[in-house]
């Protein structure tokens, strides 16, 4: 999974906005936006667009600034799953 809340989180720090501002900014709820920087959710890539014009960057840099976190996988025996 991309880690692209951290990658916000970091821009939004740097400019020193809050999550109230980058929501209004962008027309989302603050709680919403909060869940991106958490990767709660998913958002379009429209809306990805608008914070890469609030920082004057690219998407492709949003995304290339990313780390990729690894899921935790739990196998089935795990969840008391038999396997055959």
């Amino acid at each position: 999974m991309l880690d692209i809340g951290n990658t916000l989180r970091k821009y939004r720090n740097k400019n020193n906005y809050t999550q109230q501002y980058v929501a209004n900014v962008i027309g989302i709820s603050r709680v919403t936006y909060r869940k991106w920087e958490n990767n709660v959710v998913d958002f379009s890539l429209s809306q990805l667009s608008k914070i890469a014009v609030l920082y004057d960057i690219t998407i492709h840099e949003i995304i290339t600034q990313s780390d990729f976190r690894k899921n935790k996988i739990i196998s089935l025996q795990q969840k008391g799953h038999q396997c055959y």
